[in-house]
Formats: C-alpha cells, sequence, structure tokens
C-alpha cells in the first residue's frame, strides 16, 4: 500500500471483469447512444461493463437504473479525442413520471464512474433541468473530466448520495433566478476536487445540502451570487456535518446579486425545522480573492440554539482584496466562531480578532496581478502551521496539510513542502522545480511533504481512494531524487 495524506490507497485500478462487456456507442453503431442502449431489450449492464462514447452530439435523455460494485463500477467514457455532447437543446427533462429531471439521471442506480462527456441545455418550466442528477438512493458515483455547462442546474442529487467530480470545468448554469446553481447537491457526502467552478448564472457556484463535504484544489471564481454556500437540510443534523476547504482559489466577482456574501455556512432559513449545520467549517491553505468594497468572505447564519460544533477555523490561508472597505466576517456573531492561525490576511480587511499568528501587509506577494503563485519575495513563504487538522466525516481529527495544488483553472498535481516550512495559501513556492518529490523506493523523499489529509470520510465510499488513484500512479512514474 502507498499512503497519500491520511489515506492508505491500494494500487487497484477498477477494469473489467473476466464476464464484463465493452459497448461501442454512437450514430454508427448498433447502439446510436447510451440511453438507446439502457433502453434496448436484451441488455441488463453488469458490474465492471464499459460503455465507451463515440464522438459527436447526442440529443436523447434518461434514466440509468443499473448498479455496478465497489469492486467493479460501471464506467461510461468518451472516446479519446473530443468528448461526446449531450444537448437537452429539445429534450424532455420535466421530471415528471418516469421522465428524468437531468440528461442523465441515476435513479437508484450506484457505483459509477463518467468521464470526458459534454452536458448542456437542460430545462424545464420549474428552472431546473440539470446536467445529471443521482436520485431515490443512487451513490457512489464519480466524475472525471466533465464539461457541464448551460444547464439550468449543473448537477443535483438527494438522499444517500455520494459523489466525487474532478478535473471537470463547470459553468454558465443557473436560470437567473438565484434559486438554480452550478452544482445543487443534497445527500450523503460530496468531493469536489481540481474542478474549475466558475461563472455562474444567477444563483451560487457551489450550493451543498449535503452532509460531509470534501472542496479540495479547485478554483472557484466569478459567481452570479455567491460563490460557496453550505447549509442545512435532513441529513445535515446529523453528527459530524463539515465541510473542509483545503488548498482552493476562490475569487470574488466584481460584482454580483449579492455582493456581501462570499461563503455562507450553517443555514440560509433561521426557522428551518432541520436547524442549521451539525458540523464546523475547515478552511485550510486556501487562497481567497475578495473584488468588491462590499465582500464579506465568511457568514454564518444559524438556528436558535446553534449546533455546539459549528465554528470555522481558519489555517494556512490568504486573504486579499484588491479594493478597501472588505471584511473577513459578515457580523459580530459570525466572527465569535472564528478561530484559527497563521493566515495572512491583508491590511485594511476587518474582522478575524480571535485569529493568531497573523501574518499582515498590503500585498502577500503574488507572481503576477492574476496568477496566485506565490514570488520569491512573498510573506507568505515558510509561515504555515505545519499539521493544521480538521474533522472528517466520522468526526476523526485528521492532518490538513494539502497534498495537492492547483493546476488553473482545471487539475491539480501533488504538493510538496519547499523549503523551511509549508506556504500560505493554494500555491507552494517552487513546487515544481523537482527540488522535492519520491525517493527511489516510491516513498516521500527527506525534502518532501509532510503528509497531507486530503482526504477521509470513513471509509464508505470507493470513490474517495479512486480520486486518489492519479496520485499513486504519478508516484510511480516520478520516482526521482531530491536534489542535493
Amino acid at each position: 500500500m502507498l499512503q497519500f495524506g491520511c489515506i492508505a490507497v491500494g494500487v487497484v485500478f477498477f477494469g473489467q471483469s473476466a464476464f464484463a462487456t465493452t459497448y461501442q456507442v454512437g450514430t454508427s453503431r448498433t447502439y446510436q447512444s447510451p440511453c438507446a442502449l439502457f433502453k434496448a431489450s436484451g441488455v441488463a449492464l453488469q458490474p465492471g461493463d464499459i460503455i465507451e462514447v463515440d464522438a459527436g452530439t447526442y440529443t436523447d435523455v434518461c434514466q440509468v437504473t443499473a448498479s455496478g460494485t465497489a469492486q467493479a463500477p460501471i464506467i461510461m467514457r468518451g472516446a479519446a479525442g473530443p468528448r461526446p455532447v449531450f444537448d437537452a437543446t429539445n429534450a424532455d427533462v420535466s421530471g415528471s413520471g418516469s421522465v428524468p429531471r437531468a440528461i442523465f439521471q441515476w435513479t437508484n442506480a450506484s457505483y459509477w464512474q463518467v468521464s470526458h462527456l459534454e452536458l448542456e441545455h437542460a430545462a424545464n418550466g420549474d428552472k431546473n433541468g440539470s446536467g445529471f442528477r443521482l436520485t431515490a438512493g443512487a451513490h457512489d458515483v464519480t466524475f472525471d473530466d466533465m464539461s457541464i455547462h448551460d444547464n439550468q442546474d449543473g448537477a443535483q442529487s438527494d438522499s444517500n448520495s455520494v459523489i466525487t467530480i474532478q478535473n471537470s470545468d463547470i459553468y454558465a448554469n443557473g436560470a437567473n433566478d438565484g434559486q438554480s446553481h452550478n452544482l445543487y447537491l443534497q445527500g450523503d457526502v460530496v468531493r469536489l476536487i481540481g474542478n474549475h467552478i466558475h461563472d455562474s448564472h444567477g444563483g451560487q457556484n457551489i450550493k451543498l445540502r449535503t452532509r460531509y463535504i470534501e472542496i479540495i484544489g479547485n478554483y472557484v471564481e466569478n459567481a452570479g451570487n455567491y460563490e460557496v454556500d453550505l447549509i442545512q437540510s435532513a441529513n445535515t443534523a446529523m453528527p459530524n456535518a463539515n465541510a473542509v476547504l483545503i488548498g482552493n482559489v476562490f475569487i470574488r466577482a466584481t460584482s454580483s446579486d449579492n455582493n456581501s456574501q462570499t461563503i455562507l455556512f450553517g443555514t440560509d432559513n433561521a426557522t428551518d425545522p432541520n436547524g442549521s449545520r451539525n458540523g464546523a467549517l475547515y478552511a485550510i491553505g486556501n487562497t481567497f480573492i475578495l473584488r468588491n468594497a462590499s465582500n464579506q468572505l465568511f457568514h454564518v447564519l444559524t438556528t436558535t440554539p446553534a449546533p455546539a460544533p459549528t465554528h470555522i477555523y481558519l489555517y494556512n490561508n490568504i486573504v486579499y482584496a484588491t479594493v478597501p472597505g472588505t471584511h473577513l466576517t459578515s457580523d459580530a456573531t459570525t466572527d465569535g466562531y472564528v478561530t484559527g492561525s497563521n493566515n495572512f490576511i491583508a491590511d485594511g480587511i476587518a474582522g478575524g480578532v480571535a485569529l493568531t499568528a497573523t501574518v499582515g501587509g498590503t500585498n502577500p506577494g503574488f507572481a503576477g496581478s492574476d496568477d496566485y503563485h506565490l514570488a520569491s519575495a512573498s510573506p507568505a513563504i515558510d509561515v504555515g502551521l505545519v499539521h493544521p487538522q480538521y474533522a472528517d466525516g466520522s468526526g476523526t481529527m485528521q492532518n490538513g496539510a494539502p497534498t495537492v495544488e492547483p493546476t488553473p483553472p482545471i487539475g491539480t498535481e501533488a504538493r510538496y513542502v519547499v523549503g523551511s516550512g509549508i506556504d500560505l495559501g493554494a500555491f507552494e513556492f517552487g513546487n515544481g522545480d523537482g527540488a522535492h518529490g519520491f525517493d527511489e523506493d516510491g516513498g516521500m523523499s527527506s525534502g518532501g511533504g509532510k503528509g497531507g489529509g486530503c482526504c477521509e470520510v470513513d471509509g464508505s465510499a470507493a470513490a474517495s481512494s479512486w480520486a486518489l488513484l492519479g496520485l499513486v500512479a504519478l508516484s510511480l512514474s516520478r520516482r526521482r531524487r531530491r536534489r542535493r
């Protein structure tokens, strides 16, 4: 086993079982679309089956009802080359009866890996047509290398869903009503890793009512309303409804429908009988950019009384404003929930009175005006807390030092500690210069990272391991010594 962060990941790549079938799908094939395959008589998808979709444009929509297993998920992927495009411009995604509310709707169907597809133009009269949807008990579906855009909701989920979305471009979703979003997910667990999530139409970039949340190594910017909304549902009343933000870049729009709130945590309705989230928010090693004088980075809104775990923990972040007048917190109540240490907070950003070991200054020393890597003279270099911690979805404390950093606009790469300490923000100065890496045994070299916590829930989701197999492959292909 190889250890990355707090997860021991075996080098096991899911593939076809001895009895699995590969289906070639396309306009010149026996099955002219994935939906045609799913609906075909005599076809019963089995664990480990692969559906490979030719490039082209497909206009039908459907429910997915077959399940794989944790060991042998069903795979649906676009063939090499341009992504297959699924255009729902004239499709019925009303959600009425057996009609789906999305281009692909997983209905009590679980253990899938979906990659290299483009989903667009899902719309209905209720303004909740989605690129994809998990419902009726569907769980453990991983999406990779997707383009999801110009739908009323980029994605939806409910029930006990467990979803991983990684290395994907999610943008321009929303119906300009403030109630539809780039991502609008409920359920048990959501993991967002290495995505570019941006330019929502009138709603949030990320709106999550899931119990446990991991947002890691993403580039999130220019929401039509606010960037992140982590609020209440029946599931969030359960214990350990924690949210973890590690190693992301969040860039506030210069103007939006709600310039004040940037990240809301707790509830959007103080009278909701579900109560506010029964957990805490951990923000570790992120870069936050505020670009409007009205911007307030964090807002904690709770029911009365607030759940005991309600809190915001800030470690190793950079918070920078391009204009005067911004606030770290929205009000005194929110400020009372915020603690942490070793953050760069630009001079003039109000709030955060309980934070310790804060690095101040007018400039965090970015490499450029739109490049949030660090320059060599940055005051954010080598001053981070070595072992920041967070509580995962089981309540277990984990090491939150980042093991990946974004590769803007999409994707991540392994992050190492360069120099005498960890840097603040989403990027480690000198990370890609070859000075730190893997020794010839495939383990971390003496100059490598200290082992981060990105990220583990409670062992219930196979997608967690699959999401990090790329890092395992990286370790096997980049066995190199530290430069001396």
